[in-house]
């Protein structure tokens, strides 16, 4: 399996990933480090080269942040639906994150997962865009 839970011996891992995904705005180490460092941050990573952040609390869950670093491969799928499985076996109800408005291939991808439309952040970004909320449910 290419995707692995990845603990706070990946910070230097995650760190890289990060600024090759994001690089006008790259998390360092220590960042990767306090997330991980938190209750209920689970972090995951595809050996395809991807990430993501989950943090859980009760039954709720948010998507922190996804970054792929080679695109059309699969990787932010497989990354999302191994943290929907796993928010499942954690009791997690409904999962929520955020995207940026103009990312149409993330937007598509959370569709076809089954993420709705929640909410709109006006000019949320330090560049002026603006996010999208999204919610999925879980089935019992």
């Amino acid at each position: 399996m290419d995707v692995i839970e990845a603990g706070p011996a990946y910070v230097a891992v995650l760190a890289r990933l990060h600024a090759a995904a994001f690089p006008d705005d790259p998390w360092d180490e220590r960042s990767f480090a306090a997330l991980l460092g938190q209750p209920g941050v689970v972090c995951f990573v595809d050996e395809r080269g991807g990430f993501l952040l989950l943090r859980v609390v009760l039954d709720e869950a948010e998507i922190l942040s996804v970054g792929v670093t080679v695109p059309r491969q699969g990787i932010g799928g497989a990354l999302m639906r191994q943290a929907i499985r796993a928010a499942g076996w954690r009791g997690v109800k409904t999962i929520h994150l955020e995207v940026a408005a103009e990312n149409a291939a993330a937007r598509a991808l959370y569709a076809a997962l089954g993420f709705t439309q929640t909410g709109l952040r006006k000019a949320y970004y330090p560049n002026g865009g603006d996010a999208l909320t999204l919610c999925l449910g879980l089935a019992d």
